[in-house]
């Protein structure tokens, strides 16, 4: 299974690749195509209290054990897990950052990268510096070796469902998504695969807020969201899902 090109994910914190991609993720693990991660930060700025008895001081080391319970729920081959500072990824060297992704992909030989676009789906400093980086490899690759790249996007659907969740724990604090008009593939998952997925989401039990407890009495809702993510193509010369549901490059 490794020596078939498959994808790799470039993500910021643990909890990205499952709440941002999840679906993506299990869609093709599923089908036998290996996925591979890379995770910028150990998510040591995330504490919210969270698992009771836990201090701040241990977050880095709880969210490297969370990331390793998704990686494996959602059948992630490997994990690449960086000590970049959460919240700092931005004041970091970009081309050090820059040259770790091509080496990973010049290792891995991926068809496809996943990763943030400039927006960074809200406008998080982490998110949009390493989908820099990841950008800036992908394109400085020989055109014989350049995987497609693809970034998570928000669409209107997925913007109205965080703002329901949101209400579903009166949070009046949504996130300022920045909502595209267009998005170039929309991954609709099956019951089952929302399933799936919601498992790898609760394995980041430190990062669970109120909506995504509440929003298991929410089937509706939960399909809604969990079950649809939407991806701009950035570089691929098979924009849009195959037959078989996946990525054009796996057809």
């Amino acid at each position: 299974m490794q020596n078939t090109p498959g994808i790799l994910v470039v993500m910021a914190h643990p909890d990205d690749e499952s709440m941002g991609c999840g679906g993506l993720i299990l869609r093709h693990t599923r089908a036998g195509i290996p996925v591979n991660l890379i995770c910028a930060t150990r998510g040591e700025a995330g504490w919210s209290g969270k698992p009771l008895g836990a201090k701040k001081e241990d977050l880095p080391q709880i969210r490297t054990a969370e990331l390793g319970e998704a990686a494996a729920a959602l059948a992630i081959s490997a994990i690449e897990l960086w000590d970049y500072p959460d919240g700092g990824v931005d004041k970091c060297d970009p081309q050090e950052i820059t040259q770790r992704v091509w080496e990973q992909i010049t290792r891995l030989r991926p068809k496809v990268v996943v990763g943030w676009g400039p927006d960074g789906a809200y406008g998080h400093p982490d998110h949009i510096a390493v989908g820099a980086s990841t950008d800036v490899a992908v394109k400085s690759m020989a055109e014989g070796d350049r995987p497609a790249l693809y970034h998570l996007a928000v669409d209107q659907q997925a913007a109205d469902f965080y703002k329901e969740a949101a209400r579903l724990a009166g949070d009046g604090r949504p996130l300022p998504l920045i909502v595209k008009d267009h998005v170039d593939i929309t991954f609709d998952l099956d019951t089952d695969e929302v399933m799936m997925k919601l498992r790898a989401i609760d394995c980041h039990r430190s990062q669970l807020e109120d909506w995504r407890v509440a929003i298991r009495d929410h089937p509706r809702l939960m399909q809604q969201g969990y079950g649809h993510e939407p991806y701009l193509a950035v570089a691929s010369r098979m924009t849009g899902l195959a037959p078989n549901g996946l990525l054009g490059e796996f057809a």
